[in-house]
């Protein structure tokens, strides 16, 4: 699916920068009052937000897509965002993270060669790549879309510009190359694997009950380049709590020709698996607001 890359961005550049001054100058947990009639306003707002959160809460364990439901769904949304401020600030004295399996990162670096921290639009991805500011032995480069969503990417993006001097913007056309010079110095890549471009080759993948196309760009670069894969996880557990969790997804063995495309379907697979456990667990962190399996009426 690429109906992620036609949604318009939705608020107001002035209400953005007034939530920021806000959360920067009282307390989180005023700041945090906000985010009932944002959340309000997204829920009565927007159909295909509704349509899109119902249909992927009837998918998950222990979820019926109601409206309760749904309305908490967009809400720990809506506080992830909030908190971006603070992570990008570096307050990180505000929260209580926990790290799980950070050896897989500190295995990868061992090996001096680089690789690939890969994600998915679960949880709060600011929660591991501040960490990895904050933590300077770990380098890391982000490889996104800046123009997707651009007004609220340029307003947080200003409160930390070393955030943005880590960017990788997909847009240029230089990007795949300043990529792979940032891996042969070393360097983690960090990216989100979960949504399809156009033209972009994909994989077919089983996911929550039903077939989505995922990109299979991520595992395809990391055998051509012969680097190792960790998956991640930033994830929201309310209130102040996060966890960051990692895994070895590809270990970076060589594969003939031959058998690579074999390899990246089943490690793509294996990343999609990965994502459906930890929703099954913390079903509230998926953030694809749009209709992700196509199946809309």
């Amino acid at each position: 699916m690429t109906e992620w890359t036609e949604q318009k961005e939705r608020g107001n550049p002035i209400a953005l920068k007034l939530i920021c001054w806000v959360a920067l100058h009282l307390s989180r947990g005023f700041s945090r009052l906000w985010l009932w009639p944002i959340t309000l306003y997204f829920f009565f707002s927007s159909r295909k937000v509704r349509h899109a959160s119902r249909q992927y809460l009837t998918r998950v364990n222990g979820c019926h897509g109601n409206v309760w439901e749904v309305i908490r769904h967009i809400h720990t949304f809506s506080a992830i965002i909030l908190d971006r401020v603070y992570f990008l600030t570096d307050q990180f004295h505000q929260f209580e993270i926990e790290v799980y399996n950070e050896e897989c990162l500190q295995k990868v670096m061992a090996q001096g060669k680089g690789g690939i921290l890969l994600g998915a639009h679960v949880g709060s991805f600011d929660a591991l790549r501040c960490l990895a500011i904050e933590r300077k032995h770990l380098p890391l480069k982000i490889l996104m879309y800046q123009d997707h969503n651009a007004m609220i990417t340029r307003i947080l993006d200003e409160l930390n510009p070393e955030i943005t001097r880590s960017v990788i913007n997909l847009a240029d056309p230089s990007a795949l190359l300043k990529m792979k010079e940032a891996i042969e110095q070393g360097s983690l890549i960090g990216m989100l694997g979960d949504r399809v471009l156009k033209d972009e080759k994909k994989v077919r993948c089983t996911f929550l009950g039903g077939e989505v196309e995922m990109p299979a760009g991520p595992f395809t670069l990391a055998l051509l380049l012969g680097v190792p894969v960790v998956g991640f996880f930033g994830i929201y557990r309310g209130g102040n709590r996060y966890e960051v969790h990692h895994s070895i997804l590809y270990d970076g063995v060589k594969v003939p020709r031959s058998e690579r495309q074999a390899l990246v379907d089943r490690l793509t697979q294996e990343y999609v698996n990965n994502i459906e456990n930890m929703l099954q667990i913390y079903p509230y962190n998926w953030f694809n607001f749009y209709d992700f399996w196509g199946d809309a009426e």
